[in-house]
């Protein structure tokens, strides 16, 4: 391999992680804002790979229906597409590319979205209630920034009040007419079509850095799902159009009626295109499975009277239930056999190597791994000897310089002080001042975090380079969003950036988040920026962090590129902190209140761990799991060694029982590996969530 081709690799390994990092970090603009409880699992371990990312995800679902079935841009009638372009006319939308053909959104509606099993059968298929059981148990339906896109919009409170699927005379649309997908009004043919049940299989779509890895994940996924396959890539430069696969038969490699949305809120059909523009090398890979479901559940003379079960006419009677439980057993096995095809392809994904990428080899299309780089932790990835044997600089210097260093704001943090004298040590940290000039002070740390607040405290850093400052205090940039840092009495890692991100993308519209062991309060910012939870309430007990987040809390007021709607401001005013002991403020909120706990705990020494004395977090759990919401989560922070990844019994048994002991039920999402700690010693993030709630407090 010649320098040139060298150089290029590189810079497309950091390209890639750029967008990587930017795709991850937009708001999720899908109906539930969130990733898939079912997802959740395939997803993080695919994004903790440095040569993948995800870029939409579906964990399977099923939902009534009316109308084409499908987001058509052709109308089903001349009426329909008269009515598309006098709405798009109206609102000031160009229909110029449409206009001319007469085509047009066609009519679809949708509800009763269920990405779980159907546990009330008789509700979910009673067709008489669909206008005013909009759930029917399925998904809950979000109530906040559904309609910040109409913000600028005249008609908004118009279309507000028209927002009722199949439309009712309560609503704002009258009984004669309903509001189809697009927000245009359907005709009296349309609103009386017949009601669909239809079942969506999983869909994934997997941005990759090289042929190579798209080769691999392909290989891995085969063995679970029969629809896998390369939908578009783009092996030239910027002037170098995209060339597109299609993956199966149809020709449809995007299978998934146009309904899946990305992490940037468009389709992956629509969107697909736009990520292979450029930038190097792009491979998009999609993986879908095979086990759909579509039939009909009335007819068009009688759209609300069920085919299988009506509960006006058969008024409950033992054979009416049955066939609503039936039609449930339809839609559970295949969720069933579904999930386990994504827990197959979960286990496919945890055989490779950790920290190894499959592409590291590289190929002509490939690219060599140089390490996941962020924008909070430098790591100085030159090797001791390059290609031809040279020394590297870091080599040539002379200076027991390490290998890494975190870098928190301005403020470059090195894990252990370098050998040699006070002067040896003032060279090493004018070194590290001269490579990167955004850092103004170097620290090196000399001492264990053996605080309650897992902090260095005032003399555990000791500084080595730059203009003197005491406390160290400096503010941190995380993927846009801004906080404060006392170096000295808080504890703050840069290295979990990634799962910060990770927990964000999990909230979903509506939520009351809360935060506890919160720290420096950068779990609650990346929520309070990111997401639309109508609450994050933050508990941290260190009075010195509990200043830096009302710090943080001011700049994000101040912050007009949060990605949730009314910007900073909207995002700072959903954020309130609480001062104080978790175990004493914990009991004094209101049970059942809370949709999402984040605890991330720190480590208590010698209690923690796999050989810990303590009771590994026992009597915090005892005060929260009160706090949840029928199917609430949790993300619980434990310490694990090496031999009990990834499953962590120990930690799960400990889950179980305090849940046991309240009279709930558990199921684990994810477990998570979050950092290093020590000599194989890890942070792991156990995702569970509640399935029982005890019959007194439902």
């Amino acid at each position: 391999m010649t320098k040139h081709q060298h150089h290029q690799q590189q810079q497309h390994t950091t390209h890639f992680q750029t967008r990587k990092a930017n795709c991850l970090s937009k708001r999720d603009k899908s109906s539930a804002g969130r990733i898939d409880p079912r997802a959740v699992d395939i997803c993080a371990e695919i994004n903790a790979r440095e040569e993948y990312y995800t870029t939409s995800s579906c964990s399977g679902r099923c939902f009534l229906y009316c109308g084409d079935g499908i987001k058509s841009w052709h109308a089903s009638t001349a009426a329909a597409a008269e009515r598309s372009t006098d709405a798009g006319e109206e609102d000031g939308v160009s229909n110029n590319s449409n206009t001319s053909t007469g085509v047009a959104h066609g009519f679809f509606q949708r509800t009763r979205v269920n990405h779980d099993l159907i546990h009330e059968p008789t509700r979910y298929f009673n067709l008489s209630t669909i206008t005013t059981d909009r759930t029917g148990g399925g998904d809950p339906i979000p109530t906040i920034g559904q309609f910040e896109s109409l913000n600028n919009n005249e008609n908004f409170k118009n279309k507000l009040e028209e927002y009722v699927p199949f439309s009712s005379s309560s609503g704002g649309a009258t009984a004669d007419a309903d509001t189809t997908a697009d927000g245009a009004t359907a005709s009296n043919d349309d609103a009386a079509a017949p009601i669909w049940l239809r079942y969506e299989p999983f869909i994934l779509h997997v941005m990759c850095r090289s042929l190579k890895a798209a080769s691999v994940l392909m290989a891995l996924a085969r063995p679970s799902f029969k629809n896998v396959g390369l939908t578009s890539w783009n092996v030239g430069s910027s002037n170098t159009e995209s060339e597109e696969v299609n993956s199966n038969n149809n020709g449809d490699a995007n299978n998934d009626n146009g309904n899946t949305i990305n992490n940037n809120g468009t389709t992956a059909s629509s969107s697909k295109n736009q990520q292979c523009k450029g930038g190097g090398p792009r491979y998009l890979v999609a993986i879908w499975g095979d086990e759909g479901l579509d039939m009909p559940l009335s007819l068009p003379s009688s759209p609300r009277q069920g085919l299988f079960y009506n509960c006006d006419k058969q008024d409950g009677t033992e054979s009416g239930v049955a066939n609503a439980e039936w039609l449930a057993q339809l839609v559970n096995e295949r969720h069933g056999r579904n999930w386990k095809k994504i827990e197959r392809f979960v286990d496919a994904m945890r055989s490779l190597e950790v920290d190894c990428p499959v592409d590291d080899v590289g190929d002509d299309n490939g690219a060599v791994s140089v390490g996941m780089m962020n924008s909070l932790t430098l790591l100085n990835d030159d090797d001791d000897d390059d290609q031809k044997g040279n020394k590297s600089a870091r080599v040539l210097s002379g200076l027991p310089i390490p290998r890494s260093y975190d870098v928190v704001g301005d403020v470059a943090i090195l894990n252990n002080l370098p050998e040699g004298d006070d002067e040896t040590q003032k060279k090493v940290g004018e070194w590290i001042m001269k490579k990167n000039k955004a850092i103004k002070i170097v620290v090196a740390r000399h001492c264990a975090l053996s605080t309650e607040d897992r902090s260095p405290g005032s003399s555990g850093l000791k500084q080595l380079a730059g203009h003197p400052r005491d406390p160290i205090v400096t503010s941190h940039y995380e993927y846009g969003i801004k906080c404060v840092v006392d170096l000295n009495h808080t504890f703050f890692s840069p290295r979990m950036a990634p799962e910060r991100l990770r927990l964000a993308q999990q909230v979903a519209r509506g939520e009351r988040v809360l935060v506890v062991f919160a720290g420096v309060g950068m779990d609650a910012l990346q929520i309070a920026a990111r997401t639309e939870a109508k609450e994050v309430l933050v508990i941290e007990r260190n009075a010195i962090a509990c200043e830096c987040i009302r710090r943080g809390k001011l700049m994000l007021s101040r912050n007009k590129t949060a990605p949730c709607p009314g910007s900073g401001k909207g995002a700072s005013e959903r954020m309130h902190v609480l001062e104080g002991d978790g175990l004493e403020l914990l009991p004094t909120l209101e049970k059942g209140s809370f949709d999402r706990i984040v605890a991330p705990r720190p480590k208590e020494g010698s209690l923690d761990g796999d050989l810990g004395t303590g009771d590994a977090g026992m009597s915090f759990l005892m005060v929260m799991l009160p706090l949840l919401k029928p199917k609430g989560e949790v993300h619980w922070y434990d310490f694990a060694a090496d031999h009990e990844l990834p499953n962590c019994d120990r930690t799960r048994k400990t889950l179980e029982k305090a849940c046991q002991s309240l009279g709930l039920e558990m199921e684990v999402i994810h477990v998570a590996r979050v950092g290093s700690i020590a000599k194989r010693q890890w942070r792991v993030c156990v995702d569970f969530r509640i399935i029982a709630k005890p019959a007194a407090s439902s």
